[in-house]
Parts: C-alpha cells; structure tokens; sequence
C-alpha cells in the first residue's frame, strides 16, 4: 500500500503520514528527559476517540504511524487502538505458541483448564509423573500369571490363594494392560459383588497384585494406584456355626466306634481349637502335620507342630483333661496324628451320618466355649488359637453361658479302656 507524507513547511512538524483516506499525525514537543531534548506524539483518530502515542526517537515514531495509518485504512480499527505493550504482548504469545496458530492454542488451553478446573499444572504434573516414568506395560492375564509365579517362587501358595480370587478380575479387563483400567472402571468391577466378604475379598487380592506390578516396574512408581482408590465395602455380619456339648459327645463316639483313625483329629479341633491345615496339612504339602511327639500329655499342653504362617510358630495350647481321655483311647499314637487331610474326611462322614455340621464349627465352638470359661480372657483364647481378639470377635465367637462352656469341656468318653490317664505334674516346690 502506499503512504504518503505530508509536512508542514515552518519545522517540519506535524508530520502527516497517510495511507489512503486514512491519516496519522507526528508531533515533536520539548522534552527534558530525552538525549535529544525531544519528544514525538503519534496521534490518530478511532471511533473511542483520539489516540496518542509517545516515543524518544523520531524513526520509531515514524514507524508506528505508518503502520497506524495503514490498520485504519485496511479498517482494522481494534489493531490500530493496540498500544505498544499490547501489541508485544501479542507478539510475546505467538513467539510461545511457537508453530501453533494462536487462537488454536488458546483454545486448547481453556479447555484443558475448564477440564481440570483451574488446576491445570498440577494436572499436568501428575500426567508427566504418570506417563514420563519408563515401565513395562503388561496385560492383565499376563500380569496375574507372572503375580502368581513369584509367589510360587517365594514358597508361597500363589496358585491356592490368588487364581481364582483373580479370574474375575481377568475376565472383566480382557485383552487390556493393567495401567490403563482406571479407579471408576475397578469400583464397577468390585460392586457387581453384592456380598461384601466376597468383594473385600476379592479386592484384597487385587490390591496385592497392583502393588506387586509396581514394585515389578509394570506400572509407575511415582503415583498412587487405581485399585486403592476403590473403597472397602461394610459386611454385613455372618452366623457363627457352633456345636452344643449334647452334639460334640455324640460326635466323639460315632467317630470313635466307626473311624478310630480319626478321632485325634476330632478332638484336637474341638478340646484344642488347632485349624484343620495345622492338623492334617496344607494341601500344599499334606506330608507335614500335627505330630504325637509334640502333644504332651502329662503336662496338659500342645505344641502347635506346623503353625499357621504369621501366627506364633511355637504355640502352645492347653490340653483339658477330657481331651486327654480321649486322646488316650486313640488306636496309634506314634508319628502323625492323622492321615493327609483327616478333618475334610471327617466333615464328609458326619454329613452322610446325619450331622449337622457348620463351616469350621469345631474351631469356633472351642473359641467360643473357652473364652466362657476364662472369664470372658479374649487375648488368652487369641494367643492359644493363634489369632486376634479382633478376629475372635468378628468371625469365631458366639454369645454363651459359662455353664455351657463347662460342659463342652467336660465331654468325656462313656467308657476309656485304653490306656491310662495321666495325672499332670506338680510344680516343684
């Protein structure tokens, strides 16, 4: 385009810089503050009135009016009301959307701000820490498998404890990787479960497998895990199976009469109160089991031959002198007391003889009857059975009177021909 200059003849000033019908005016004015002693007034006219504009050298003011003239010709009003600072600012902004289209990127800011709600570095920041980390990605069938393998590796019980606890996992996240599956997307999977033991359950294994992916680097290590954002469900209470005395007593006898071999079994759960694994094995290894060596009778006490894992490894429990009778009519008492898993023989042989019998009754009868006859010594039971008082509260105990208590104790064979019974050791004094 071309512009013009107009000049007044006196001293030059104003100069007059035009570009079609549109015109800008240059003023010198005396100024003591600059080099020159000088000062220039570019000046315009817009539809909010007159601008002015103030420069030190003459060349820079002629500039910005030649580039004034030129908007308001081309009838970009709202550039040429631009002052300076606006226009570098605009400059400064294009210069850091480095090839990207201003506008563009302004849109793309607003809407990553209006996503994270204003939070948008820190959103930023957890993103970099999400996904700046190196990890292997791993599928969710293939991570349960190496999960299961290392716990295998280790001694552990992977397979027995986590394969089918996870099964489901693995069939609602098909064919995905498991840094993908978000905390909403696990909270479904869990609340399909309706039972709230079954899904603390099942997401109590999940929990181990996500930690174990992150400590095997198959997830970031800098951020929280997903399935830990997943909230524990309440259970609703279960009913706690016990046995009377009335019922135990005929138990005794039935087993005694008709499956000899299992009787020390029986009265190790219910005078004893062992778990059936410490019984009669771990279907891991049924070859290690309760041992006769370690019961003592004399001394009324057992030692708990192969303890539950995390629990006291040299537990003793209190033998009553009811068990001993018993346990001395116990055909062979070398060795194992018990063949490989007797307790889930035993379980089978009372249901096909009539009895009733509640999931692991003999356990919680003991819990329940002994900490009657202890005066209500919860952290005595807890230590004798290998537990917590918390789980004797929440699994294992039933509300019974002391005098019911006395008599589960008291059950003793009709008759006791075999052997004889030992009286227990007085201190010495």
């Amino acid at each position: 385009m071309f512009v013009s200059f107009c000049m007044r003849p006196k001293n030059g000033f104003p100069r007059i810089v035009q570009a079609g019908n549109a015109s800008v005016r240059v003023y010198r004015v005396a100024h003591k503050s600059t080099a020159t002693g000088w000062a220039y007034i570019v000046a315009w006219h817009t539809a909010q009135g007159r601008k002015p504009a103030q420069f030190a050298d003459e060349s820079e003011a002629m500039e910005e009016a030649r580039l004034k003239a030129a908007q308001l010709n081309a009838g970009r009003v709202e550039g040429a009301s631009m002052s300076i600072g606006d226009r570098d600012e605009l400059q400064a902004a294009r210069k850091m959307a480095d090839k990207m289209p201003l506008v563009a990127a302004m849109e793309e800011w607003k809407k990553a701000r209006d996503l994270t709600g204003g939070q948008l570095i820190a959103a930023a920041e957890a993103w970099k820490a999400r996904n700046a980390s190196r990890f292997k990605r791993i599928k969710v069938a293939d991570a349960i498998d190496a999960f299961i393998k290392a716990k295998e590796r280790a001694g552990k019980q992977g397979e027995r404890t986590y394969r089918a606890k996870l099964s489901p996992l693995n069939r609602s996240f098909p064919d995905q990787y498991l840094d993908t599956i978000s905390g909403p997307a696990l909270t479904a999977y869990l609340e399909q479960f309706q039972d709230g033991v079954t899904r603390n359950d099942l997401r109590k294994r999940a929990v181990a497998l996500w930690r174990w992916a992150q400590k095997s680097n198959y997830l970031p290590r800098e951020v929280a895990l997903e399935i830990e954002q997943t909230e524990r469900a309440d259970e609703q209470e279960t009913e706690i199976g016990i046995l009377n005395a009335e019922t135990f007593a005929r138990i005794l006898e039935f087993v005694r009469a008709n499956h000899p071999q299992h009787l020390a079994a029986v009265v190790l759960a219910g005078f004893c109160g062992i778990r059936s694994d410490e019984i009669h094995g771990k279907r891991k290894d049924r070859s290690i089991r309760q041992t006769w060596e370690d019961i003592h009778l004399e001394e009324r006490f057992i030692r708990v031959t192969v303890a539950k894992k995390n629990t006291p490894a040299w537990r003793f429990v209190p033998v009553c002198d009811s068990a001993v009778e018993w346990l001395l009519l116990c055909p062979d008492r070398t060795g194992e007391v018990c063949e490989a898993g007797a307790m889930e023989k035993v379980r089978l042989i009372l249901r096909d003889a009539g009895f009733k019998i509640p999931k692991n009754c003999l356990r919680h009868s003991y819990i329940t009857y002994r900490v009657t006859v202890t005066g209500g010594n919860k952290p005595q039971v807890a230590t004798e059975a290998g537990n917590s008082v918390a789980e004797i509260d929440r699994r294992y105990r039933c509300p019974v009177t002391k005098a019911e208590g006395e008599a589960w104790f008291a059950v003793k064979p009709a008759t006791a021909t075999a052997g004889e019974v030992i009286p227990m050791r007085k201190a010495a004094s």
